[in-house]
């Protein structure tokens, strides 16, 4: 009840805090702007002490609250204890109202001695107040007796030898018994990175608000150009936490998830990357009005459209909408959240860009001073390409809401239209990211840019020429490559020599570099991966990509997981890793977690699949490729495809029963036969149903292990069979056997070295813009990254 009332508290002092600020723009009232201070530590001082009695509820287990209940339990570690404080709806609403609170410290002193104050802080303080609402509506002190009456509320005498009991009404004879355990966290969230990646990501949301409450005060203030000064460094900031928010989450995903990948283009992850590329392109179109005044209309439009867009996948993600369509998404919270998130979006949207359109006519106007050879004009395009790149995620990423508002039915997009549409802006923006170093201000001749384009254009050639040999013979992918390698080596050449110079003025080059590096890293990492399906009979060593592998056994890690210790030998060098795989009573399916040798150029990477008991007969896993016969103990076995109707498709996506079908081909002799095996999902975990062959020899049953459909070319699907075959003397007396997925991903250390690079890039600029001088200004200009 307490916590409950102190947020209340915070709401109504941070409502106060943005009325007092607002009177004191509005009436140029010194003292309101003191009062408007007051009220909003106040606000602060309400959120922290909220977020601490809450983490000290859930580190003493007082589980007669809803929230910590349905989210930890006794058996966690301390670390993912503590990680169940924004675990769920509510902790999350928690954790971004603290951060928010916390920040706004920082951003009033700054705005303070900016003279921006009671604009900064009464926007600021608005935002903050429809946090602490959130929190008002989605309460994470509601206790469990108010959540669940009708099943924990009993009235009448209380049963002796009943611990934990709570009487609620003496007078009514009414009693609650308080659960002796909670829920737990979800398996697939007890990972470290879990302590670490979503705060990261909730202070990139709470930094997004900061361009944007800057944006609307200058509005205000009818300041059209300075404010972009006093913008830039909060831009960077935001646009690096989120971006180092995004990264961690992409490792995560990588180094637990089993799918050997780093970003699926799920709806809930596209929803981070979004704001963070409008952040992005708003950096570098600031660049041109520092530098000649353009650009000022666009320059709010983004500030401002970067919180909003924070705002629309917060909607998408907490509103349970994709609750069918992405695997991150919140289960439904009620039609109070729904309606209230709507109203949050409504309200900053009518604010900015209402207050846009009101000062549009008085903003001046710069005429064009540039030509199309200039940084300008470079960095004009560059902005362009990462805002399309956002529209079309966005449009992808809306699909459930479009299709929904169109058949009735929330369907999400084929991952390659993400592909499809970001790929040629991603060479655009590689390019640009490049060439735009190379160009002075204003002009620049041609002859002088082809020279300085002479070493990136020979640089890019040859890592062009290398990876054409390495097999890659795609021509959007070879350019793409081409273009990642002419910006290295480009903002290579520009960066080293400001370092030279002015070392502060090198954190956009190194940017750039970070940027380059990790597209370089994606396609070798995604493009030249080479995957083996390995069955592993214990104690026996099985060749496969350049590796022995033995494994050893299994152990028990926990009261539900176990790891299954494989020994991996190359070159004398002796390694071990223990996938887990585990029956998770939580989400009620098998949950597999892979594990991983790195290398300075590559990564071995060792995904479970299944493990089949020792047996008196034969039991071994292949992996088909479609239309390519495989020879099995005198029979052919051709995978022909996967066979399942629209139904079962739009079934599978909302979380519904459904079945898919896997269909071989088997030929013995002149017998031929069709064999289907089926495997059953929904709710709880698959079924897998085997199809059968009779031969001359005696029965073969063929089970699904793993499905592998390729969405670019339906030739190269594979699928991965568990065989049984007839006991005979041959196979009798197999011991336990471990069915792996194996990868090598070349040089994936590229992508994790861009993103360490792109982080400092951040930081240094960040750093030059907090510290710089009005005078040096113009002169730093000239050779601005």
């Amino acid at each position: 009840m307490a916590g409950g009332l102190i947020v209340k508290f915070g709401f109504a002092a941070a409502l106060g805090a943005a009325f007092l600020y607002a009177w004191a723009h509005a009436r140029a009232d010194r003292r309101a702007v003191l009062y408007g201070r007051l009220s909003f530590f106040a606000s602060v001082a309400a959120q922290a002490t909220a977020s601490a009695l809450l983490l000290f509820f859930i580190l003493t287990h007082q589980f007669q609250y809803t929230y910590i209940w349905s989210y930890s339990s006794t058996n966690l570690p301390i670390p993912l204890l503590i990680s169940t404080f924004y675990a769920g709806q509510e902790g999350s609403f928690m954790l971004w109202t603290l951060f928010t609170a916390l920040i706004g410290l920082f951003l009033a002193r700054y705005a303070s001695r900016k003279d921006y104050e009671a604009e900064v802080m009464a926007v600021y303080s608005l935002i903050l107040a429809f946090l602490f609402l959130m929190l008002v509506v989605k309460d994470p002190f509601e206790y469990i007796w108010v959540t669940f009456a009708s099943d924990v509320i009993q009235s009448g005498p209380v049963p002796q030898g009943l611990a934990n009991i709570l009487v609620l009404d003496a007078a009514k004879g009414l009693w609650a018994q308080i659960p002796a355990e909670g829920r737990g966290l979800n398996p697939l969230l007890q990972n470290y990175w879990m302590v670490i990646h979503p705060q990261i990501l909730f202070m990139g949301f709470s930094a997004m608000a900061i361009p944007y409450t800057l944006a609307v005060a200058g509005l205000l203030k009818k300041d059209y150009h300075s404010w972009i000064r006093v913008a830039t460094p909060w831009s960077v900031f935001a646009a690096l936490v989120l971006g180092v928010g995004i990264i961690l989450g992409g490792y995560w995903a990588y180094e637990t998830l089993g799918w050997g990948g780093f970003w699926g283009w799920d709806p809930v992850e596209n929803s981070s990357l979004i704001p963070w590329l409008i952040c992005v392109a708003s950096i570098h179109t600031s660049l041109t009005q520092r530098r000649n005044g353009a650009f000022v209309r666009t320059n709010f439009a983004l500030s401002l459209l970067s919180f909003v867009m924070v705002l629309y996948s917060t909607f998408l993600t907490r509103s349970g909408i994709l609750g069918d369509t992405s695997v991150h998404s919140f289960v439904d919270p009620g039609m109070w959240v729904y309606w209230l998130l709507l109203l949050f979006i409504a309200v900053f949207v009518a604010l900015g860009f209402g207050l846009l359109l009101w000062r549009m006519r008085e903003m001046p106007k710069v005429p064009v001073q540039h030509s199309v050879l200039s940084r300008e004009f470079a960095l004009f395009l560059g902005a362009g390409a990462l805002v399309f790149s956002a529209v079309f995620i966005t449009v992808g990423t809306s699909s459930p809401i479009i299709t929904t508002l169109l058949n009735g039915k929330a369907s999400a997009v084929d991952i390659m239209y993400y592909v499809h549409t970001n790929l040629p802006l991603g060479i655009a923006i590689t390019f640009l990211s490049g060439v735009g170093q190379l160009l002075w201000w204003r002009r620049t001749k041609t002859a002088s840019l082809l020279k300085r384009m002479l070493v990136p254009a020979v640089v890019a050639f040859g890592v062009t020429a290398f990876m054409l040999l390495l097999g890659t013979e795609e021509l959007l992918i070879l350019l793409f490559v081409f273009t990642a390698a002419f910006s290295l080596a480009a903002n290579v050449q520009v960066g080293w020599d400001m370092y030279r110079g002015n070392p502060k003025l090198a954190g956009g080059a190194l940017a750039h570099i970070g940027i380059a590096v990790m597209c370089i890293g994606f396609v070798t990492s995604e493009r030249y991966d080479e995957t083996r399906t390995v069955a592993l009979e214990k104690g026996k060593p099985a060749e496969t990509l350049g590796y022995q592998l033995t494994y050893t056994g299994h152990r028990q890690v926990d009261a539900e997981r176990y790891a299954f210790d494989v020994r991996v030998e190359r070159d004398g060098r002796v390694l071990q890793v223990a996938p887990v795989m585990h029956y998770s009573e939580f989400t009620q399916s098998i949950l597999r977690h892979p594990d991983l040798v790195n290398f300075l150029h590559r990564d071995f990477y060792v995904a479970p699949l299944s493990v089949e008991e020792a047996t008196s007969g034969g039991s071994r896993a292949f992996e088909l490729l479609k239309g390519t016969p495989t020879p099995l103990d005198g029979l052919s076995v051709t995978f022909l495809g996967f066979d399942f109707t629209d139904a079962d498709r739009d079934a599978m996506m909302e979380n519904k029963p459904f079945e898919i079908r896997a269909l071989l081909e088997v030929v013995e002799g002149a017998k031929r036969e069709r064999v289907v095996m089926r495997m059953n999902g929904g709710a709880g975990a698959p079924e897998y149903i085997p199809g059968r062959f009779e031969s001359s020899s005696g029965d073969y049953a063929f089970t699904i292990v793993q499905m592998k459909p390729n969405q670019e070319d339906d030739s190269m699907s594979a699928l991965v069979v568990s065989v049984t075959a007839p006991t005979d003397a041959s196979r009798a007396g197999k011991d336990e056997t471990l069915v792996i997925e194996a990868s090598i991903k070349p040089y994936i250390n590229l992508v994790w070295v861009g993103t360490v690079t792109l982080a400092i890039g951040f930081l240094l600029t960040m750093y030059r813009r907090l510290t710089e001088r009005e005078t040096s200004e113009s002169e730093e200009e000239e050779t601005e990254a």
